[in-house]
C-alpha cells in the first residue's frame, strides 16, 4: 500500500513537471510564430520591391527629381493601420483604377504591406530605407513582443527614432532584411 502511495506521488510530480513544460512550449511557440510572420512579411516587401526595381534603381542612380522610393520621409511607427489609402489601392471601390506610374505602385505596396502587418502582428508596422546603390534597401518589420518577460531588453535592430513618445522601445521587436533590387 505504501509503495502504491509513493508511486502515485512520484507520478503526480512528474505530471506537474510536464504541465510546466507544456506551458513553456506554448509561450515560446507564440514568440517563434511572431518571428516567422515577421520574416515572411519582410520577404513579401522585398519581393514587391524587386517587382518594381528598375524604376527605383534607375531614377535613384541618376538623381532624377521623380525618383521612385519606398522610403517615406518623417515616417513614424503607428500601431494603427494606415489611414491614407492610395487611389489605386482603394478598398471602397470594387474595381480600383490601375496605378498610373511606378511611384503609385510603391505607395500601394507600402499601404497593403502595412495593413497586412497590422492585421497579422500585434503592433505590426514596417518601413523601408532609401535606396543605396552599394547597400541596397533595408526592410524593417516592427512588432510588439508577445512575451513580456522577453521584452526587458531592447532589440538592437530597432531604430528608436521612428517611435513616437509613449511607445516603449524595449517592448518592440524588429526584423530586418536587406534587399538588392
Amino acid at each position: 500500500m505504501i509503495e502504491v502511495l509513493i508511486a502515485i506521488t512520484i507520478s503526480a510530480f512528474a505530471l506537474l513537471g510536464l504541465a510546466g513544460l507544456q506551458m513553456a512550449a506554448l509561450k515560446y511557440q507564440k514568440v517563434a510564430h511572431f518571428r516567422s510572420l515577421a520574416s515572411q512579411l519582410g520577404a513579401d516587401m522585398a519581393d514587391r520591391i524587386r517587382a518594381n526595381a528598375s524604376p527605383v534603381t534607375k531614377t535613384a542612380a541618376s538623381g532624377a527629381s521623380n525618383a521612385v522610393t519606398y522610403s517615406l520621409k518623417n515616417d513614424q511607427y503607428s500601431a494603427a493601420p494606415p489611414s491614407t489609402v492610395p487611389a489605386c489601392a482603394s478598398s471602397a471601390q470594387a474595381d480600383p483604377p490601375p496605378c498610373a506610374n511606378a511611384q503609385e505602385i510603391a505607395n500601394r505596396d507600402i499601404y497593403e504591406w502595412r495593413v497586412t502587418l497590422n492585421r497579422a502582428l500585434a503592433g505590426g508596422w514596417g518601413n523601408v530605407s532609401a535606396y543605396d546603390p552599394k547597400q541596397g534597401m533595408t526592410v524593417t518589420v516592427y512588432y510588439s513582443e508577445p512575451d513580456k518577460l522577453l521584452a526587458n531588453a531592447s532589440d538592437a535592430n530597432c531604430d528608436a527614432s521612428v517611435f513616437p513618445s509613449g511607445v516603449e522601445q524595449k517592448e518592440m521587436r524588429c526584423f530586418q532584411t536587406t534587399v538588392m533590387p
